[in-house]
C-alpha cells in the first residue's frame, strides 16, 4: 500500500511506525519528473515513436534550420513575451502592496540583463501591456515594409470611453478601469488556451462580477460556461452531481459537453467546504482527483472510472479566514492564480464618479460638488471599515466595496428635481450613509461614533454644519407618500407626522384586504423601520437582513413593507410533515413568478423556519447567483428557455441554454427580494454568519434595538384605550402604563 499525504498531522504514531517514508522535497526532483509527465500526456498514437521523436528533435536543435534575421526576430519577440509571462505567472498571485515590490524587483533585474524593452519611468510593471498588434514572426512579410516592435502601453491606452444610459440598471453597470480591464485580458487568455485559473481576492474586490461578465457576454460559442457555488455545507456528491449533470456520454467511459463545445465550470467560494474531522475538504478532494487523473469514479457503477474530458475549471475564492478555509497543496499547484488586489482609491473615484456624474449632470446647482461627495464616501467607507471591527458580539460587522456602492444607488434613486442646494444633496447622502452603515450598528455608542464620522466630513469637505443638514430626526427618504405618482418619486419626508399617517392608512388598507390582519402600533421607531425596508425593497436585488429579538416586529413590519411596495409576500408554512422537497417546490413557486413572469416579490424567511441547514445553502445560493442546483426538471429547464429566448435575442445575444439560463437567473435576483430575520444571539447565529457569507456580504442590515420607552407607553396605551365599556382616568390610566 502506498499513501500519498501532504503532511503527517493527522498521523497516529502507529501509522508512522508501520510506514515506511520517503520525503519528496521541493529540491529534490529538478525538472526531469515534469518533463517525463508531460511526455506521458502524449496522444497514444505518438506513444510507439516518442523516443524517436525525442532524438530527431534533438538533432534539429543542433542546426540551423531558420535563417538568421528570423532567430534575431525571435529573440527580439520573445523577450517582451517572456517578461509579460514573468508578471502575470509569477507575479499575478501577489496582492497590492507585494506588486510594488515585485514591481521593483524585476525593473531591477532587467537592467541588470540589459533587456532593452523598458517600462515608463515611476509605474508599476501591472500597469501596462504588450503593444505587439500586428506583430508577426518573420520581418519579410511586415505590412508596408516597415519592420515594427514591441513596446509597453498603459492598459487603458485603447478603452473606450463608458457612458451610462437612463435604462440601464444600478447592477447592470460595470465601469471599466485599469483592475478589470487587465483581469479580463489575463481570463480570456487562460480560458482560451484551456488552462485552469484561480482568482484570489477579498470580498468586493470584483472577482465574481468580473469572471460571470467575461463567461456570458466574451465567449465564443463553442464555449459553455457553467456556474457553482460552494457554501460551507457542500459536499462531494453535491458536486460531482453537478459537473455530471451538465455533460453527455460520448463513448464508454468518456463523458464530456456535446461535441464541438467546450465547457468551462466557474467554482465560486472555492474555499468556502468546510473541514471534515481529519482536515480534508470533500469537495476539493473531488476537483484534485480530476485534476490528477482526468476523472472520478462512478457513483452508480461500482469500479466504473469517468473521464471527462474539453473541461475546464475557472474558481474564485476569499483569502482564508471568516468560515473559508486553507485549500490544501495538492489542488493548489493545477492552478495558475490572478490576484484581485483591493482596489485604490483612484479606481473606486474613476467608478463612482462615472456613475454619480449621470445623476448630478440633472443638478445643475450642485454638479461643483460631485468630486467632494466621491471623496468623501471613500474617506466614510474607510473610516468604517478601519474603526468599526467585527468581535464575537458585533460578528456581522464586515464591510466590503459592495456597501459602498449601496450608497451611490441609493443616491440614483432620489428624484434630481428635489435636490436643489448644498444641504439638500448633503442631507440626501447622510441618510444613504445612515442606511448603508448605521443600520446594522448596535447600540448607541457606535451610533454616535459613526455619526461623528459623518460630523468630520460635512465640516472638513464641505464646510457645512452638521445642524444645518440635519434638522429633524429622523431623517427619512421614501416613496411610500407619492402613491399615485408613476414612477414614485424617492424623496426627503420633511413631514413626520404625515408619514406616520400614511403609514397607518396602509396598515388600515392591508387588514382590509388579507386574512391575516396584524394589530400594529406604529410609533415612529417602528416607521423608521419600515422606511428602512420600503426602501431596501424598491432596489433591484434589494434583500435585508434583519436583526432582533422576537418580538421586535421583523415579519409584521416586513409585510406591511412589501404592501406598500405593491409586491407580493410569500412566506413558507410548515407542517410536521415539510421537509426539503416541499421547501424545494415552494423555492420554485417563488423563484419561477420572479423570472418567468417578470413580477417583483419579497421572500419573507426567519430563523425558526429553519428545519434543515441546506434551507439556508438554498437561501445561500439564491442571494449569491438567482439559482438552487438541480432544483428544475426537464419540463422546467424548456419552459425558462422559452420565455427567456425572445429577451436573449433582443439583447443581440446567442440564445445558447447557457445565456437563457442567465438571463432567467438575473431576473430572479432582480425580483425576488429575500428579507431573513434572524435572532442575533449565540453561537449559531455566529456561524451561519461564518458558513453562508452572502447573509451578509449580499443583503442590506437593519438592527432592531429594544423598543424605547416611548414606543412601549404608546402601544399600552392602544391596547387600554381598546377596553369596551371601561373608562379609566387619566392619571389611572398615566398610572398603569408607567408602573
Amino acid at each position: 500500500m502506498f499513501f500519498e499525504v501532504a503532511d503527517l498531522s493527522v498521523a497516529s504514531p502507529a501509522t508512522v511506525s508501520r510506514c515506511g517514508m520517503v520525503y519528496m522535497g521541493t529540491t529534490v526532483l529538478g525538472i526531469e519528473p515534469f518533463v517525463e509527465c508531460w511526455l506521458r500526456t502524449l496522444p497514444p498514437v505518438i506513444k510507439p515513436y516518442q523516443d524517436n521523436f525525442q532524438n530527431l528533435f534533438d538533432a534539429f536543435l543542433e542546426h540551423d534550420v531558420v535563417s538568421e534575421d528570423n532567430v534575431i526576430r525571435l529573440v527580439e519577440l520573445i523577450e517582451p513575451w517572456f517578461i509579460f509571462s514573468l508578471i502575470w505567472s509569477l507575479g499575478g498571485s501577489c496582492d497590492k502592496d507585494d506588486r510594488q515590490k515585485f514591481s521593483a524587483w524585476l525593473i531591477n533585474m532587467m537592467d541588470e540583463h540589459k533587456i532593452e524593452t523598458k517600462f515608463p519611468e515611476d509605474s508599476l510593471v501591472y500597469d501596462f501591456k504588450l503593444d505587439d498588434a500586428g506583430i508577426v514572426m518573420h520581418p519579410e512579410v511586415e505590412e508596408d515594409d516597415t519592420e515594427r516592435s514591441v513596446g509597453w502601453i498603459n492598459w487603458l491606452h485603447d478603452r473606450e470611453e463608458y457612458s451610462i444610459t437612463s435604462e440601464m440598471k444600478f447592477a447592470d453597470i460595470m465601469v471599466p478601469t485599469i483592475d478589470t480591464i487587465r483581469s479580463t485580458y489575463i481570463l480570456n487568455m487562460f480560458i482560451r488556451n484551456k488552462a485552469h485559473l484561480l482568482c484570489v481576492g477579498g470580498t468586493g474586490t470584483g472577482k465574481t462580477l468580473t469572471i460571470v461578465d467575461k463567461l456570458t457576454r466574451g465567449l465564443p460559442e463553442e464555449y459553455l460556461p457553467e456556474f457553482i457555488n460552494f457554501s460551507a455545507k457542500t459536499s462531494a456528491n453535491q458536486t460531482q452531481d453537478l459537473i455530471d449533470g451538465k455533460l453527455d456520454k460520448r463513448r464508454k467511459g468518456i463523458y464530456g459537453p456535446p461535441v464541438g463545445k467546450y465547457s468551462v465550470y466557474f467554482i465560486d467560494d472555492l474555499n468556502m467546504p468546510a473541514l471534515e474531522t481529519y482536515g480534508a475538504q470533500p469537495p476539493i478532494e473531488l476537483l484534485r482527483q480530476y485534476m490528477d487523473t482526468k476523472g472520478w469514479y462512478d457513483k452508480k457503477t461500482i469500479g466504473e472510472f469517468r473521464t471527462l474530458t474539453d473541461v475546464n475549471f475557472l474558481c474564485a475564492m476569499g483569502p482564508p479566514g471568516g468560515g473559508r478555509n486553507p485549500v490544501t497543496p495538492r489542488l493548489l499547484r493545477h492552478f495558475s492564480f490572478l490576484a484581485f488586489a483591493t482596489m485604490d482609491d483612484a479606481s473606486l473615484s474613476k467608478i463612482f464618479g462615472t456613475i454619480l456624474s449621470f445623476w448630478i449632470e440633472h443638478c445643475p446647482s450642485i454638479q461643483h460638488l460631485r468630486d467632494q461627495l466621491i471623496d468623501s464616501s471613500i474617506a466614510m467607507y474607510n473610516t468604517v471599515q478601519n474603526q468599526m471591527l467585527p468581535t464575537p458580539a458585533k460578528s456581522h460587522y464586515t464591510f466590503n466595496l459592495r456597501d459602498l456602492s449601496k450608497v451611490f444607488q441609493g443616491i440614483l434613486m432620489a428624484d434630481f428635481e428635489s435636490v436643489h442646494s448644498t444641504e439638500d444633496i448633503l442631507r440626501l447622502w447622510y441618510h444613504e450613509c445612515c442606511r448603508v452603515f448605521q443600520d446594522r450598528l448596535v447600540n448607541d455608542e457606535d451610533r454616535d461614533l459613526f455619526e461623528s464620522f459623518l460630523k468630520e466630513r460635512m465640516d472638513e469637505d464641505f464646510g457645512v454644519s452638521f445642524d444645518a443638514v440635519v434638522t429633524v430626526r429622523p431623517v427619512i427618504y421614501g416613496d411610500f407618500l407619492y402613491m399615485d405618482i408613476d414612477p414614485r418619486p424617492y424623496m426627503l419626508i420633511d413631514d413626520l407626522v404625515a408619514a406616520q399617517r400614511s403609514v397607518e392608512d396602509m396598515l388600515s388598507e392591508y387588514n382590509h384586504s388579507s386574512t391575516k390582519k396584524m394589530e400594529l402600533v406604529l410609533f415612529m421607531d417602528a416607521v423608521s423601520h419600515v422606511s428602512r425596508i420600503v426602501r431596501i425593497l424598491r432596489q433591484p436585488l434589494g434583500n435585508a437582513l434583519l436583526l432582533g429579538m422576537g418580538g421586535s416586529g421583523r415579519q409584521s413590519l416586513t409585510r406591511l413593507a412589501a404592501h406598500m411596495s405593491e409586491y407580493d409576500c410569500f412566506q413558507v408554512e410548515l407542517t410536521k410533515s415539510y421537509g426539503l422537497h416541499e421547501w424545494h417546490e415552494d423555492l420554485k413557486k417563488v423563484m419561477m413568478k420572479a423570472g418567468l413572469k417578470d413580477e417583483p416579490v419579497v421572500f419573507l424567511f426567519s430563523d425558526t423556519q429553519i428545519k434543515s441547514e441546506s434551507f439556508l445553502e438554498d437561501v445561500n445560493n439564491i442571494l449569491n447567483t438567482g439559482d438552487v442546483p438541480n432544483l428544475y426538471s426537464m419540463d422546467d429547464s424548456e419552459n425558462i428557455f422559452k420565455e427567456m429566448k425572445p429577451l436573449v435575442v433582443d439583447q443581440g445575444l446567442q440564445p445558447t441554454k447557457t445565456i437563457m439560463f442567465s438571463a432567467y437567473t438575473k431576473r430572479v435576483r432582480s425580483n425576488l427580494h429575500t428579507v431573513i430575520t434572524m435572532s442575533p444571539l449565540g453561537e449559531v447565529f455566529r456561524a451561519r454568519l461564518r458558513q453562508f457569507p452572502a447573509l451578509v456580504n449580499c443583503c442590506t442590515i437593519d438592527w432592531f434595538s429594544p423598543w424605547p420607552a416611548d414606543a412601549l407607553r404608546s402601544v399600552a396605551l392602544k391596547f387600554l384605550n381598546e377596553i369596551e365599556d371601561v373608562q379609566f382616568p387619566p392619571e389611572v390610566m398615566n398610572g398603569m402604563v408607567n408602573g
